[in-house]
């Protein structure tokens, strides 16, 4: 039994680091350059992903080959191997190809070649072997967690043995700095007085270029004079523009045209040469024309240039990689008004010690004459633009300067008009390479830097700001870190509403915030809920949403701590999504000594209905309803997900503004063929309430039957042999499952009355037999359904014979009839 254990545990690891079985490392030990990481089949198609430090890299197949350039940011494999970001591949093949090689090209010309295991073929035995040694591995390491969680199993401490195995899928952020998000609003900083020369070369992209000129001169909130490099742009109406407008401020704008394209480097020298014949002491700015400034970024962004150690001081901006927001990378692109929303927000963090970075960011930095001095261009090595601004930073740094970020200035990068993007790809490629040859402590430092994060907090609070501008009405939820079926359905619900902040319980701290916008999530954690609330201060209103909280070490404060989000004089509003029956009873399932006993009076003493606080005190089931149905009554919507969910909390809570909101169901699943004496398949990952014992018990009255779970099963519930544990699988694969496990029926055996059943819906799509128990959601499903019986619980003695006897009673005659 220990062995079935151990393999159902094994499963389950297996699924979350599914990418080693397939995984294949580049080169030789010592010469490793990349990794092939993902190799998955969707549809028609082939996916391949991974990381190479390769100036090209291409799949080969008998009859065809396809180009993955590795230009794709990937800040985990920077910080873990010290280079460039710009490492990761992807790229989709057909999926009839076969004989699969992948070829990467280093730098010195160098190339790596590796066979790649097709995803219809079998996983090679290597790639299993070295899965099942880095199991063995994290398991050892993980056995006194486990030994805790046997001793007592809550779910603080099944948390526990997760992150421990490294099945734990939520992100975790570095602590928030409060220091950032004080309670008042700071005084801005002081403008220095002194003129700011602006150097700012101009290639094409007219429309750019109004709307860049408009908000310097709007914006900009010190004395400025422009230097505008025309490097030969090629449209034909910019020019005479341009002119004009140069004409109507004479004394403010100097006006270099030139009629041979220099490039970025070239035209940025000549508005250096010319700031220096103009001479005067005041800071030097360099700004791209997709630059869009807010206003008074002037005085902000030059303020640390006081410092005289400061050589130049970039924003935090949506796209300036190491000073992206919401997370470092290559960035997102912002809306109408979103770059004077978030710079507002800005604004308002904390006035303190200015952040040292690695490198500044040249689409707007400001740089000191005294160090212009020292290193007075930008050196014409980096071709026609990129990277330049590393290496003047290095430069500099060499000779005893500091790089700084201003994170209370947000500027906008609209990103690649400069330059054409292919044009773009190849420069970074060779600037990255020059640039590691000249400083080879670089890549660290930026790895460092990645790792540690310093602007980790006014990432979060800027990125919260991004989602109050996607959403007029911010939704928060508050949700657990377990994983599961209440994460699937909330993160749906996110993909529809587009942006959404997480307060997530279960985790090394009280609070892990999460914000998720674009298509980018970015986290920070707190023991305190004061930051959290500073955090929220940029949403004009909240939708508070309780998704689950079981998890949490204390969930009898969790009720307040929503009640306390809510601002008074705002359009805050609360809800609760009854994805399980927290709410209701500290036995979120409603299980009472392994059984389900309807919803219990407020007065049951059973100590499953009860709940322990760190402090030792229990918290009985009456006080937990007082605190919860404060929460409930102050919502404006309670939603349930089947009428028999919605009956059981009226039970608890009568005057509940409850709704019954059944999930969107996924496209159909597609209907199979019943096997003629096949096995019975149970669909999704079963443990105890699930139903794992019943499945026990039913294969042991039954040696001869094979059953199949296609999912996982609790290890701590070992299965007879005529159990086949299938382990993780795709919604769009349960019909092909059905039909290779030659399953003729669907046993659904979940003895708690589940809010909602995917799993459930999903067996009757396939047309085949489906029985479960007459309870819950699942038990309202199938006696809707016409391939679906649901059996009563009682008399428990007997449940499980009469489970079987009734999936048989109904394969039969599908068998005589086919």
């Amino acid at each position: 039994m220990v062995i079935r254990r151990l393999q159902a545990l094994y499963l389950r690891y297996a699924a979350v680091h599914a990418d080693r079985l397939r995984g294949v490392p580049l080169g030789r030990i010592g010469r490793r350059i990349g990794q092939v990481e993902r190799v998955v089949r969707r549809g028609d198609v082939i996916e391949i992903t991974g990381w190479a430090k390769a100036r090209d890299v291409k799949v080969t197949w008998a009859g065809g080959e396809r180009r993955l350039t590795p230009n794709i940011y990937r800040g985990d494999v920077a910080a873990q191997n010290a280079i460039a970001p710009e490492t990761g591949f992807e790229g989709a093949i057909p999926a009839s190809a076969r004989h699969l090689k992948l070829h990467a090209e280093r730098d010195d010309g160098e190339v790596a070649s590796v066979p790649l295991s097709h995803p219809d073929e079998a996983v090679p035995n290597g790639a299993r072997r070295r899965l099942r040694r880095a199991f063995l591995r994290d398991l050892t390491k993980s056995l006194p967690t486990i030994a805790q969680y046997q001793w007592r199993p809550t779910a603080q401490r099944k948390t526990a043995v997760k992150r421990a195995l490294g099945l734990e899928t939520a992100a975790r952020g570095h602590l928030i700095d409060p220091a950032w998000l004080p309670a008042h609003r700071c005084e801005p900083d002081a403008a220095a007085g002194e003129e700011v020369t602006i150097i700012l070369p101009i290639y094409n992209a007219l429309p750019y270029l109004k709307k860049c000129l408009a908000r310097v001169e709007a914006g900009t909130d010190l004395p400025w004079h422009l230097i505008a490099v025309n490097d030969a742009s090629t449209d034909p109406e910019l020019g005479p523009w341009l002119e004009e407008w140069v004409a109507e401020r004479r004394g403010k704008v100097t006006y270099l045209p030139q009629t041979r394209n220099l490039g970025f480097i070239g035209a940025v020298n000549l508005g250096l040469e010319a700031a220096e014949r103009r001479g005067g002491d005041g800071p030097i700015v360099l700004l791209n024309t997709d630059a869009m400034l807010p206003d008074g970024w002037a005085s902000r962004l030059t303020a640390p240039l006081e410092d005289p150690a400061a050589a130049s001081v970039t924003p935090l901006s949506n796209a300036a990689e190491v000073l992206s927001v919401p997370k470092i990378g290559p960035g997102i692109a912002l809306g109408d008004g979103d770059v004077d929303a978030i710079d507002r927000v800005a604004t308002t963090l904390g006035v303190g010690p200015v952040t040292d970075v690695p490198t500044g960011v040249g689409f707007c930095m400001a740089m000191a004459r005294p160090w212009l001095a020292k290193v007075p261009r930008l050196d014409p090595a980096f071709g026609r633009g990129y990277g330049e601004e590393v290496d003047w930073c290095q430069k500099t740094k060499a000779l005893g300067a500091r790089h700084l970020c201003q994170p209370r200035l947000f500027v906008e990068h609209v990103g690649g008009q400069s330059f054409g993007s292919e044009e773009k790809l190849r420069q970074m490629r060779a600037s990255n390479a020059l640039i590691s040859r000249r400083y080879p402590v670089f890549d660290a430092n930026v790895q460092r830097f990645i790792s540690e994060d310093p602007l980790a907090t006014p990432r979060l609070a800027l990125g919260i700001a991004l989602a109050s501008r996607h959403r007029a009405r911010l939704p928060v939820f508050l949700a657990h870190s377990l994983g599961g079926g209440a994460e699937i359905a909330m993160q749906m619900e996110i993909e529809a509403l587009g942006a959404a902040v997480i307060l997530r319980v279960g985790g090394p701290r009280l609070w892990q915030v999460e914000v998720q916008v674009k298509g980018q999530t970015t986290s920070g954690q707190t023991d305190d809920l004061s930051v959290v609330k500073r955090l929220l201060r940029p949403a004009a209103a909240l939708d508070l949403i309780y998704s689950c909280g079981v998890g949490d070490r204390d969930p009898i404060t969790l009720p307040d701590a929503l009640l306390a989000l809510r601002r008074a004089g705002r359009d805050d509003t609360i809800a609760l999504r009854l994805h399980d029956y927290f709410p209701l009873s500290p036995s979120y399932t409603l299980l009472e000594q392994g059984e389900f006993l309807g919803t219990p009076d407020r007065d049951n003493i059973d100590p499953h209905h009860t709940a322990g606080r760190p402090d030792g005190t229990t918290v009985s089931l009456a006080h937990w309803r007082d605190r919860w149905g404060a929460l409930v009554a102050a919502a404006s919507e309670v939603t349930a997900f089947s009428h028999a969910a919605a009956a059981l909390a009226r039970e608890a809570y009568p005057d509940a503004p409850l709704v019954v909101r059944p999930h969107r169901l996924p496209t159909q699943v597609r209907r199979v063929r019943a096997a003629h004496g096949g096995c019975i398949g149970i669909l999704g990952n079963i443990n105890h309430q699930k139903g794992a014992w019943v499945l026990r018990e039913a294969a042991m009255r039954h040696p001869g039957q094979t059953f199949v779970v296609i999912g996982h099963a609790d290890s701590a519930i070992p299965m007879p042999r005529n159990v086949i544990l299938h382990g993780a699988y795709r919604r769009e694969e349960i019909a092909d499952l059905a039909e290779r496990y030659g399953v003729s029926g669907w046993l659904v055996p979940a003895i708690w009355p589940e809010t909602f059943s995917f799993t459930t819906h999903e067996a009757l799509d396939t047309g085949l037999p489906v029985v479960g128990f007459s309870l819950g959601a699942q038990g309202e499903t199938l006696a809707a359904a016409s391939n679906g019986t649901a059996v009563p619980l009682e008399p428990k003695d007997t449940s499980v014979a009469r489970l079987i006897e009734a999936l048989y009673l109904e394969i039969a005659p599908k068998e005589a009839a086919e």
